[in-house]
């Protein structure tokens, strides 16, 4: 039987089975699947349910220095739980905390938040550790 075809399909796969993998864990492991907050994904940044994604201002590109990914959302939930839900979830997934950031590999993972109308405006991103 051949199975170098079958190979490809799985090294295809293994990135998505990491995720879903990760997925479990951070359910096992949550408090969040115990309130039934269901966890999205955009590219590698996770982002709750309850934030509204502006896709016109998120983007996400491949530089010499690493990926880039920008998701812009607005949420009407407060800071306080917006930065509780991702001091939960991303050490789960493999970031460790530094400061007002989360590091994991050459890569950095930031939120930020600034005010609106209607709640408040989230910047989510991952982005090299160092732009030259």
């Amino acid at each position: 039987m051949n199975y170098s075809k079958y190979s490809k399909i799985l090294s295809f796969r293994h990135e998505a089975i990491i995720v879903a993998m990760s997925l479990l864990i951070v359910c096992a492991k949550s408090s969040l699947c115990d309130e039934n907050v269901r966890l999205n994904f955009i590219d590698d940044i996770p982002v709750m349910e309850s934030m509204k994604i502006e896709p016109e201002l998120s983007f996400g590109f491949d530089s010499p220095s690493g990926r880039i990914i920008i998701v812009i959302a607005t949420s009407s939930d407060s800071r306080e739980s917006i930065e509780e839900f991702y001091s939960e979830v991303m050490p789960q997934l493999g970031w460790r905390i530094y400061g007002k950031q989360y590091h994991r590999g050459e890569e950095k993972f930031q939120f930020i938040s600034s005010n609106n109308l209607n709640g408040l405006i989230w910047r989510l991103s991952i982005t090299p550790l160092t732009i030259p």
